[in-house]
């Protein structure tokens, strides 16, 4: 069963990696999760700086939520890579 999981999961990602094409799409799109998580990894750093064990919690629920099924992070981070990259290639395009 979790071995199944664990396959779905690596086929949805090299899905994403494929879609992304380039290294620009990709480093987009590290960007954007990097910033759509930061409701994540912001407190587990502020729980790690404290020791409140109270900020791993507020951290893990987010993860928790965002990680369900049905949610649309995902989607969400690939949306905005490809808009940014349009707007990048506009400006690159005026430019030179």
């Amino acid at each position: 069963m979790i071995r199944k999981l664990l396959v779905k999961i690596k086929q949805f990602w090299v899905w994403v990696f494929k879609q992304l094409k380039d290294k620009t799409n990709i480093i987009i799109f590290v960007i954007c999760y990097v910033l759509l998580s930061c409701e994540v990894w912001i407190p587990y750093l502020i729980g790690f700086i404290t020791g409140n064990e109270w900020w791993y919690a507020v951290g893990s629920v987010c993860w928790a939520f965002w990680l369900a099924p049905f949610t649309p992070f995902t989607a969400i981070c690939l949306g905005m890579t490809f808009g940014i990259r349009k707007i990048y290639d506009k400006i690159k395009k005026k430019g030179g």
